[in-house]
């Protein structure tokens, strides 16, 4: 959900977490206080609750003054006899309305549980689960404890609870638990290399949504779950009592039947009634037909409870025996849809054995669901060619292709906002363009307002076009690593790029408004063909954190890069130069080996960067970091080399 929905969200999390942790925290300090387990440090809640609704307060002539309008809203509908109460006449009632709903609710989670995770094994458990919860009310009404009414809503309410629990923790949980060894601390995150392997990045995507809240109905169904917990775990409290046996400290639930009561007063006033005893209206003033027709209703909606659990198992086995999809890496198996489902979808030529052209890259993509894909993967094309049905990849959040030869990629079949509205990331790896130029299929004015990455990495893109910044979005990130660029077209300077790469192509020169670009945040330069950084930069951009111009032929610095360095130096430098002139020649000088820095000499150079003196050279050892092995790409080629390789 949007970033401005998030105070809402966390205050109802935070609502509902006090809610629980109060409870938690009166059970444990109360069975500490009391040693021996209770449910509050009052001791007995339930009897305790009886005794503050039907207190009375007496006057001096010892007449009883009536309960006040609070109390008596509250014993009427929060009390064990109330309106809502587990003792109460509509108990069966409201439990009905609220199955009715939970279950709703939770078959709606095993629907997108069977659309977001591929985990069979977890599928199958959470819908056991919900079919055993619709039985388990079948079997509690129509054959256990016939004859004793506590015990059979205190199996209503242990089922309903039990649920409850798995569908607002138990679900998310699991799902966590499985990412937990593989989060950074360091990095308060995910390594970043994690990020660009296809099955990981598509699974997390996909089950993270099973964690976070992705929609005010999400919430919603999230806090009937929780207050579901809480309501049947107060009205199992209800239902429990301490064993007659002082000396066995155990919990039990009352063995007593059900006992009608025809005098509520009389039943208000004896203070020794088992907590645990459930009242029932008197028979002697309910009509027979009215009996029969509240028999009926209950019959109905339990065969109702019934017959679903037999639909969702149906459901179940229709997507369980889909067949197996060569072209999914993760396979997922939803309800009620008739071609197969995966949200990693990867069209390998080579083991596919086509070439890629329009009529088998269509006729492999018609053999699975197309709405369903998350991410798509293009490999190993010797001569690809997109066909319009890439339109239909209409929640796919990114496309990959990789070691292929882009023959055609028409505008008809183009990337937009229209048909990829989720997309965030298009990448091209290893790959050659006709003519050296971006394909029409990624320039379309109706470009995703969303695809703020896109990098190509060993490519032979050798020219943009003059209106790329009208195309793509402004702000972007924006790399083109071992390009055959020569020069940085004012275009790309145009598109203000957050974080620009151009490591390893033949770039010779760097214009000075690409510093100036005022939100950009990260610079890498490495292994350009550089003699030199621009003489004058006037408005050097404020936000310009980490530079890159390792493996350069860079070998001085002008005034203006000090404000760089000054900048962040108090945290760590902020210009890699390692494998550059200007680097050999600072290891020399703090080693005491040269006493003069290579390029000769200027008045024109920084003082303080360019200046050798034994009293700077502590300052010259930390504003530059002259570590080897920052001239990489930013792409993590080598791991995608050994993922996306041919087998």
């Amino acid at each position: 959900m949007p970033a401005k929905n998030h105070q809402v969200i966390s205050l109802v999390n935070a609502v509902m977490a006090a809610v629980h942790g109060g409870c938690v925290l009166l059970m444990v300090c109360g069975s500490l206080w009391r040693r021996e387990l209770v449910f509050s440090p009052w001791g007995n809640s339930t009897s305790r609750t009886n005794q503050t609704i039907k207190v009375k307060v007496k006057a001096k002539g010892g007449s009883t003054i009536p309960k006040s309008r609070l109390v008596r809203a509250y014993s009427m509908i929060l009390g064990r006899r109330g309106l809502v109460g587990v003792n109460g006449n509509s108990f069966h009632t409201i439990l009905l309305g609220r199955e009715f709903v939970e279950t709703a609710l939770q078959t709606v989670q095993a629907y997108r549980m069977s659309w977001l995770l591929p985990r069979m094994l977890l599928n199958r458990f959470y819908l056991s689960l919900i079919v055993l919860n619709c039985w388990s009310s079948v079997l509690v009404y129509s054959l256990l404890f016939k004859r004793n009414e506590a015990r059979k809503r205190f199996a209503y309410l242990v089922c309903d609870c039990v649920l409850n629990l798995i569908s607002s923790i138990g679900v998310p949980l699991i799902v966590v638990l499985t990412y937990v060894g593989q989060y950074d601390r360091k990095l308060t995150g995910f390594p970043l290399e994690s990020w660009y392997d296809d099955a990981w990045s598509a699974r997390v995507l996909n089950e993270f949504q099973m964690i976070l809240v992705v929609s005010w109905m999400d919430l919603v169904s999230r806090t009937i779950f929780s207050i579901g917990v809480i309501s049947t775990t107060s009205n199992l409290k209800d239902l429990l009592r301490k064993s007659s046996d002082v000396s066995s400290r155990r919990i039990a639930c009352a063995s007593e039947p059900a006992k009608i009561e025809h005098d509520q007063e009389k039943s208000e006033a004896n203070p020794k009634v088992s907590s645990a005893i459930v009242r029932t209206h008197p028979t002697t003033n309910m009509s027979t037909w009215k009996l029969r027709a509240e028999r009926s209703i209950l019959r109905a909606a339990y065969s109702i409870f019934a017959l679903w659990g037999f639909v969702v198992i149906g459901l179940h086995i229709q997507a369980a025996v889909q067949p197996e999809q060569a072209q999914c890496a993760l396979q997922v198996r939803p309800w009620a849809v008739s071609n197969p489902a995966c949200y990693l979808a990867v069209l390998d030529c080579h083991r596919l054995g086509i070439s890629g052209n329009l009529d088998e890259v269509e006729a492999k993509w018609n053999e699975f669901d197309r709405s369903t894909v998350v991410t798509l993967v293009i490999r190993h094309c010797p001569a690809l060619e997109i066909p319009d049905t890439i339109g239909d990849f209409h929640i796919t959040t990114g496309i990959k292709v990789y070691n292929s030869t882009i023959h055609e990629w028409k505008e008809s079949a183009a990337i937009t906002n229209t048909n990829h509205p989720a997309l965030i990331w298009f990448y091209l790896v290893r790959v050659n363009v006709t003519g050296g130029t971006l394909p029409e299929g990624i320039l379309s004015a109706d470009f995703p307002f969303n695809l703020y990455d896109l990098e190509f990495t060993y490519t032979n893109v050798r020219e943009l076009p003059d209106d790329l910044d009208s195309k793509w979005l402004i702000g972007t990130t924006v790399y083109f690593e071992y390009s055959e660029l020569t020069n940085i077209p004012e275009s790309l300077i145009r598109l203000e790029p957050y974080s620009i790469s151009l490591t390893g192509s033949p770039v010779t020169e760097l214009p000075p408004a690409l510093f100036e670009v005022s939100d950009m945040v990260y610079m890498y330069m490495a292994g350009t063909s550089i003699q030199e950084l621009p003489r004058d930069v006037e408005n050097l951009s404020s936000e310009l954190a980490y530079v890159v111009f390792a493996d350069t032929n860079v070998s001085f610095l002008w005034p203006w890069v000090d404000t760089i360095v000054q900048s962040q130096i108090e945290y760590a430098s902020p210009l890699f130069m390692g494998g550059t002139p200007y680097c050999t020649d600072v290891e020399k000088i703090t080693k005491g080996e040269a006493d003069t820095f290579s390029a000769p000499p200027s008045s024109e150079y920084s003082t303080t960067l360019m200046d050798p003196s034994e009293a700077n050279r502590d300052f010259l050892s930390r504003a530059v970091n002259c570590e080897a092995g920052y001239g990489l790409t930013v792409y993590p080629i080598a791991f995608e080399d050994s993922i996306s390789g041919m087998s």
